[in-house]
């Protein structure tokens, strides 16, 4: 019996405290792009060349994408990139708080957090 029902990930979502302010960071710092926003103004729609679609949810909950994993915070979310190093550097001048950076054997990894507390992480695997 074949179980294969799912074709991809279509998109991924997260909470974020404004939406706007949201908005512009990952645009701005990430380089995402905005492709649509409800009309109720409680989600957005962002995408980057690749890969799928980000949909920020605004709430007053407090609450963000990461995970404990032997007492470490972990993101759930990582991006691929090829300019790691220049990456690190943008985000450390643009004072994002960088919680990781270190060549783990694979590849470089670089972990941040964004503006509302969600981890997130960049790999620059080796070739």
């Amino acid at each position: 019996m074949n179980a294969a029902f799912l074709k991809k990930l279509e998109h991924m979502q997260i909470p974020v405290q404004d939406l706007d302010e949201s908005i512009e960071w990952y645009v701005s710092h990430l380089g995402f792009k905005l492709s649509g926003k409800s009309k109720e103004h409680h989600h957005a729609f962002l995408t980057l060349e690749e890969g799928p679609m980000l949909m920020l949810w605004e709430t007053n909950e407090i609450t963000s994408a990461n995970f404990m994993f032997n007492g470490q915070e972990m993101p759930v979310l990582l991006y691929n990139t090829k300019q790691i190093h220049q990456f690190h550097d943008y985000l450390e001048k643009n004072g994002v708080e960088i919680t990781f950076y270190k060549d783990e054997g694979f590849g470089w990894v670089l972990k941040f957090v964004d503006l509302n507390g969600n981890m997130w992480g960049a790999i620059q695997l080796n070739e």
